[in-house]
């Protein structure tokens, strides 16, 4: 297997630095002296053409003049140095480099022509580079910090890959004021040569990272991805924010799906088809990545509510049904050992609530060695163990009463913890807690020093807990194996070959049934004649249509008609579709009586492997907009999973009596259409709508298959 550059770069015995100096206001020279500050154990070799000496080591005027090549090379020079220096770092044997200076790709043309330049550069020297325009690298193992904030905690659990700057150092000291350690940190920038993929597989072989947390803006190799991904969260989870999906998610293609499968939806399928969680907002995903990383994976879903306060407990509770836990009544043994400890106002079904109560040692110690110990129990939240910050709050109207000077220390004793930290490795059950204090806290503090995640609300504890549950079922997914490739048909490579354009309705539906998906019986014909003896083959009642690529709407149009029962029905519907498309072509089609329609298509956009949809079909499929989308080629798992995750998810069941759809068949008709686009490159995107159901089973009513411009063959 290929060794990954980030091995190195992560870990190098020896750096050195281009752009550091004496004059502690710039930023080459704050990454310097954090590198030194935060303890890195190698050799620094700072190069400087004028200074002697750098931050009080020895520096050397050139690349040329360095005693030997370094593991890792790091630039924070002016653009137009930066081809330079890379280089002469590749003359001398250097294989590895982070190029934190800017200006290339992101600011335009010029930038992206030099980006190219420094790209070739490095393959030249079979040289592996970070950047352009990042911040740097964290190592808190080694340790190693490479950005402009100094790191607090070491050996932390949460590997962090951003294609953002900020979310590597300057969130840093927020990190810290939360109890969030990380273990690895890596600042993507452009990604010109080592993008995410890189980073997320290298965080996922990681034994120091526990959970990796992801900032994206964009990904180039999303088949890549998608398989390192799903490799990944099968063995430690990932929760991703992506962001800035609007902008390009206003293409649209010449169907359905195309109009709308756009990135912001594409992402959200890549994610869930990849076992990564995705959330809104980056506290979620550092908060979130934390619980993931520090806390025993959830078992169950079922949670208990521990709290000093009815108002906290509810919106825990609330917000535990929100996320799809149970917060159940507690069994009568339960709630009779928890009833010795509690206020007969209190309640002791769960949630819990002691009420006001300052007697820490019940709420943090026997209460949670009750629920802790029951086997009726997946998971533990407390909200409102407090001590010190609390007493700081009120010690000037204790004071006051109890006439102590200023100044006078007061000693608070200080609730011990010491058990409750322990439980949820003991009993391999996560544990979050809740409060409105901070650091100031002496509880906030212990539970940070023992990896206990402390939110700041009781509906972000819940929420977090959430996350875990969301874990629970990633790491729980059967068959993911992707089914062996078919063959292609022998008829649907004809039609292709053939045609070079857009096929119609007919044509799709020939090339959809070679491959076994289900479509309507039908006959295409010219003349009024052919309509009758089509007719009388399919059978009646019938469907008349316009037969034609060019036609994407055909009802809006007046070119449909349904259930003709009639020879005559039959001629004048036949008349009103010609009197608007004097030479299109007529199908006559079978006419489906179902109970439900759904719609499947396929779309490419760039970068991504054929993108399939699935979702509430027919007339109002574009109003409601309530779609899936996996990549292909797909999974029984993902297909499954797309024709759960839709809103109108009911609708398959037994719904007001209706025969519940067969949905193995429909997942053979998504799998299916996944290997059809990835055996003919050349279509655009294919669109199914509606898919009716009659008596359970799926048929294709309509279909459309838009090819890429293509040359016509010779």
């Amino acid at each position: 297997m290929q060794s990954n550059p980030l091995d190195t770069i992560m870990n190098p015995s020896s750096i050195a630095f281009v752009g550091a100096s004496n004059n502690v206001f710039k930023m080459g020279t704050i990454q310097c002296l954090n590198l030194i500050g935060n303890g890195f154990p190698g050799e620094i070799l700072p190069v400087h053409p004028r200074d002697k000496m750098v931050l009080g080591r020895k520096a050397y005027a050139s690349v040329g003049d360095l005693p030997y090549a370094p593991d890792l090379a790091v630039l924070v020079v002016p653009t137009r140095l930066v081809p330079e220096f890379l280089e002469e770092f590749g003359k001398i044997g250097t294989r590895h480099a982070i190029i934190i200076s800017g200006g290339f790709s992101e600011t335009g043309t010029t930038g992206r022509d030099l980006e190219r330049i420094i790209t070739e550069i490095a393959r030249r020297y079979s040289m592996r580079f970070l950047g352009p325009n990042c911040v740097g690298i964290i190592n808190t193992q080694l340790p190693l910090n490479l950005t402009v904030a100094p790191v607090h905690d070491l050996n932390g659990k949460l590997g962090v890959a951003s294609q953002s700057g900020t979310y590597i150092t300057q969130n840093l000291s927020y990190l810290h004021k939360h109890g969030i350690k990380i273990s690895k940190a890596i600042s993507i920038g452009n990604g010109a040569d080592i993008d995410i993929v890189e980073c997320l597989k290298f965080l996922g072989e990681d034994d120091a990272t526990k959970a990796i947390a992801l900032y994206v803006e964009g990904i180039a190799r999303a088949g890549d991805f998608l398989d390192v991904a799903r490799w990944v969260s099968s063995r430690k989870p990932i929760i991703a924010q992506y962001v800035g999906g609007t902008e390009a998610g206003a293409r649209a293609g010449s169907s359905h799906t195309g109009a709308m499968a756009g990135p912001d939806y594409i992402y959200k399928g890549l994610f869930e088809q990849a076992g990564i969680i995705q959330v809104n907002s980056i506290e979620e995903v550092f908060k979130g990545g934390w619980v993931l990383a520090s806390q025993p994976p959830l078992k169950g879903s079922r949670i208990a509510v521990l709290t000093n306060s009815g108002g906290p407990g509810t919106g825990i509770a609330t917000t535990c049904n929100l996320c799809k836990l149970d917060v159940p009544e507690f069994s009568g043994e339960i709630r009779d050992q928890i009833g010795e400890y509690i206020p007969d106002q209190a309640s002791a079904r769960n949630p819990v609530d002691l009420t006001f109560h300052l007697d820490m040692s019940i709420l943090a110690d026997k209460l949670p060695r009750i629920v802790f110990d029951a086997d009726e129990i997946d998971g533990v939240i407390i909200h409102g163990i407090i001590d010190t910050g609390f007493f700081n709050e009120i010690y000037p109207l204790v004071a006051h009463v109890m006439d102590i000077p200023d100044g006078r220390p007061v000693h608070v004793p200080e609730t011990d913890l010491t058990s409750l930290v322990e439980m949820p490795h003991k009993h391999g059950k996560p544990l979050i807690a809740s409060s409105f204090f901070g650091k100031e806290d002496h509880c906030v503090r212990v539970f940070h020093e023992h990896d206990i995640p402390v939110l700041d609300a009781p509906e972000k504890a819940a929420r977090a807990m959430g996350i875990l549950h969301q874990y629970s079922k990633i790491r729980n997914r059967s068959g993911l194996e992707i089914p062996p490739r078919m063959e292609v048909p022998s008829d649907a490579r004809n039609y292709i070959r053939k045609s070079n354009a857009d096929l119609d309705e007919y044509q799709a539906k020939k090339i959809l049934k070679s491959y076994g998906i289900p479509t309507t019986e039908e006959r295409i014909v010219i003349t009024i004649e052919d309509a009758l003896s089509a007719a009388d083959a399919v059978g009646f009642p019938v469907a008349l249509k316009a037969c034609s690529s060019r036609i994407l709407h055909k009802t809006e149009a007046g070119m449909v008609h349904l259930n003709i029962q009639t020879d005559d029905a039959l001629r004048k519907a036949f008349l009103s579709i010609r009197e608007r498309e004097p030479d299109v072509a007529i199908l006559v089609s079978e006419m489906l009586h179902g109970d439900r329609e759904f719609m499947a298509g396929m779309s490419r956009f760039r970068g991504f492997p054929p993108c399939i949809m699935f979702g509430v079909g027919g007339v109002f499929a574009e109003a409601l907009k309530d779609r899936t989308i996996r990549m292909s080629p797909l999974s029984y798992h993902d297909a499954y999973s797309m024709i759960a995750s839709i809103n109108a998810n009911v609708l398959l069941g037994s719904y007001r009596s209706m025969t519940p759809v067969d949905v193995d068949a429909m997942a053979k008709i998504l799998v299916t259409l996944g290997e059809l686009a990835l055996h003919f490159p050349v279509i655009q995107e294919m669109d199914l709508n509606p898919i009716i159901i009659v008596n359970g089973q799926p048929k294709v009513a309509d279909a459309l298959i838009a090819m890429q411009q293509r040359k016509t063959d010779a």
